[in-house]
């Protein structure tokens, strides 16, 4: 169990400072989205291919084995379209694309009719194509502005009571080496939790509480479409981690505010339609940290997405 520095505030009281919190970030994100910086960086951003999740995992080890850490990929003809080359001699990452064909009319069932501007496609199988990463490459710069990792040491004791929270969830919790550059790891077919071994315990307990978050809004259930609503939960899960966090009197500003701004392609009113979520598990996960509150909550509670 942690206990904070400050003197525990009533229910009312928490709920409020909770809801400023989740307030702040919605306001940080609102500002940092008018910089023409951060919007020539988000419309970059949304140039770039977004690739599966095993393709994601190929592309992590691939540039792992060879000793870098993968950040923007792209294939040959698209960073010609970003202004940038493929360095001489640099061997590209392989993955797999899927390959279609297209179908005439008479093969369309019975009742159905393909778009009149567009043929129906039949997925055939999938063929090894070459990406690259930006250090692979040279020329024009690309808009970037990105999360800094946090420094320093953690607040005390709060790492061991995020860990008993995932440990109750029933996930176990390691440091160790994470694929494609995250700072964080939650497999939920592993049930296991890995946070990196080389950053700052700051960066690590936040780091935590992030994934931490993951599992008790309910992004791990076997019916939740992550792909499919990733935006929105790595959204909801930093911000719940900045809300626990700032709690402990741990300022990730400069880390969570880029990464929410980012997932939510920059909308502040996205970020604000999750407060209920947000604010529901960070009080949970706050009142299970501190106990001093009256009415402990279980932290194995999962919300779903509103």
């Amino acid at each position: 169990m942690v206990r904070t520095a400050r003197k525990a505030a009533p229910p009312g009281g928490r709920a409020a400072k909770i809801e400023a919190l989740q307030a702040e970030i919605t306001d940080a994100v609102g500002a940092l989205v008018e910089d023409p910086g951060w919007r020539a960086m988000l419309e970059t951003a949304a140039r770039f291919y977004r690739y599966s999740l095993a393709n994601q995992l190929a592309i992590g080890l691939q540039a792992m084995e060879r000793g870098f850490v993968a950040t923007r990929v792209a294939g040959f003809q698209a960073w010609k379209g970003f202004g940038r080359s493929v360095c001489k001699g640099e061997k590209g990452l392989a993955v797999l694309a899927p390959c279609s064909y297209k179908t005439d009319s008479d093969d369309q069932a019975e009742g159905q009719t393909a778009p009149e501007d567009t043929a129906a496609r039949v997925l055939r199988g999938f063929r090894v194509v070459y990406v690259f990463d930006v250090s692979q490459t040279e020329g024009d710069e690309l808009p970037n502005v990105l999360p800094e990792l946090l420094t320093g040491d953690a607040p005390a004791k709060l790492w061991d009571g995020l860990a008993e929270q995932v440990e109750a969830a029933r996930f176990t919790v390691s440091r160790g080496q994470c694929w494609g550059g995250a700072n964080g790891i939650t497999d939920a077919l592993t049930r296991t939790v890995t946070v990196r071994a080389d950053v700052d315990g700051a960066q690590a307990v936040k780091t935590l509480a992030h994934e931490l978050a993951h599992i008790l809004c309910g992004h791990t259930a076997d019916d939740y479409d992550y792909q499919g609503c990733r935006g929105r939960a790595e959204a909801e899960a930093e911000s719940v981690a900045y809300i626990v966090t700032a709690w402990a009197g741990l300022d990730t500003a400069a880390y969570t505010v880029p990464y929410v701004a980012r997932w939510s392609g920059g909308d502040a009113a996205a970020v604000h339609a999750a407060a209920k979520t947000v604010t529901t598990v960070a009080r949970a996960v706050i009142d299970a940290l501190d106990p001093d509150t009256t009415t402990p909550a279980q932290p194995t509670l999962a919300v779903a997405a509103n």
